[in-house]
């Protein structure tokens, strides 16, 4: 399918990359998966998937947040989407209000919960590649 669409899943937990990816898979998305910032952003580089999964916590030392912006300041790949997709319900301390508006202050698409259903996953990416095709604009990457 020349069409495809390529999603790029980061996340620390391998048994939810498998999970999630399989049914993005399923739904006919290419996935590409990686497991830290480094891997990240190296496979983001190569491959310019059409949306970046990314979760907040990436184990120890570095945070999906951190990532997500260095990719928006990289210039291989400041214009690719990238959408929050997390456990964590107050995933940066101190700031107070919708988790939603902050993720896309900072230049990304959106902000999701992570769930049990990852149909819902698969719904959230359709609706979001669905906008970029009706809007595909480049952003400007945020200032730090």
């Amino acid at each position: 399918m020349a069409d495809q669409k390529t999603i790029l899943l980061v996340d620390d937990e391998a048994t939810f990359r498998e999970i999630i990816g399989t049914q993005l898979q399923a739904l006919g998305f290419t996935v590409v998966t990686a497991s830290n910032g480094a891997e990240a952003v190296k496979k983001a580089e190569e491959t310019q998937p059409n949306l970046i999964l990314m979760d907040i916590h990436l184990g120890e030392r570095e945070t999906g947040t951190d990532v997500a912006l260095a990719l928006k300041q990289n210039q291989k790949t400041r214009n690719l989407r990238i959408s929050f997709l997390t456990s964590m319900k107050e995933p940066w301390p101190g700031v107070v209000g919708d988790n939603q508006k902050v993720a896309k202050e900072i230049g990304m698409e959106d902000y999701l919960v992570k769930t049990d259903d990852p149909q819902i996953i698969g719904e959230h990416v359709k609706e979001i590649l669905a906008r970029a095709e009706v809007a595909p604009t480049e952003k400007i990457a945020p200032q730090l």
